[in-house]
């Protein structure tokens, strides 16, 4: 017996991440490229020559998004579908927090002297997704709203540990649906925080960004192209 993992999780993960690479090796291949085109985004961060902290804030905003990401990724390439969500999840969040920074001057200072009182008032993202343009912040609340229903203990996110034949799903599995509806919210959050990213970086990200923005560019249609077969099945 392996003791240190007696009931063989790791060779069950293996066995799915290699089912998910060849059922989605064009879906687990765009990921990777948009991972590396983010940290090559960090490669060519200048110095910051930052007086107020809004610089450094948005930094460690989108720093903290690659991190949930990358897990993200790496949750879903192994079958864990809802774990996947919950960290693209807080990458939105991430994103979010950015863009309100830039705009609300409240939300930066509060954020840089610690008050927690912003942080505990109820609905506090959808106050900040209220100051984004409308089109945008119809979008966010129903991305947003969408994760959460998994990333909470409701109804959406418990279904998923029905497998088909009515037992209950333990560890990592493969589910062709909970793998595209994962990936498409990852999609989503991606597209948005290397932008941010460069928006920090200003003039000496240009050729970055002129390299790599046609690879971001792909992912509307890819999120579009995911929706219409999660919509078939739906229907």
């Amino acid at each position: 017996m392996n003791l240190v993992d007696p009931y063989g999780l790791s060779s069950i993960e293996a066995e799915i991440e290699q089912i998910i690479a060849e059922q989605h090796p064009r879906e687990t291949s765009l990921c990777q490229q948009l991972i590396n085109s983010y940290l090559n985004g960090f490669k060519t961060l200048p110095d910051i020559n930052d007086t107020i902290g809004l610089k450094t804030v948005l930094l460690l905003l989108t720093t903290r998004g690659f991190n949930s990401l990358w897990c993200s990724f790496n949750l879903l390439k192994r079958g864990y579908y809802s774990q996947s969500i919950i960290l693209t999840r807080s990458s939105l969040e991430d994103w979010l927090t950015g863009e309100d920074c830039r705009t609300n001057p409240e939300t930066l200072r509060l954020l840089l002297e610690g008050k927690d009182e912003f942080w505990k008032r109820e609905f506090k993202f959808h106050q900040m997704a209220k100051r984004l343009p409308e089109q945008i912040e119809d979008s966010w609340k129903s991305i947003y709203d969408s994760v959460s229903s998994i990333a909470h203990p409701r109804t959406p996110s418990l279904a998923m540990l029905f497998a088909p034949n009515k037992g209950i799903r333990l560890g990592c599995y493969y589910d062709k649906y909970h793998f595209l509806k994962a990936y498409q919210v990852w999609l989503v959050a991606i597209s948005l925080l290397p932008e941010a990213l460069y928006n920090i970086m200003e003039s000496e990200a240009d050729d970055w960004w002129q390299t790599y923005s046609p690879l971001y560019a792909t992912t509307l249609p890819e999120i579009e192209r995911v929706k219409e077969q999660l919509d078939s099945r739906d229907t």
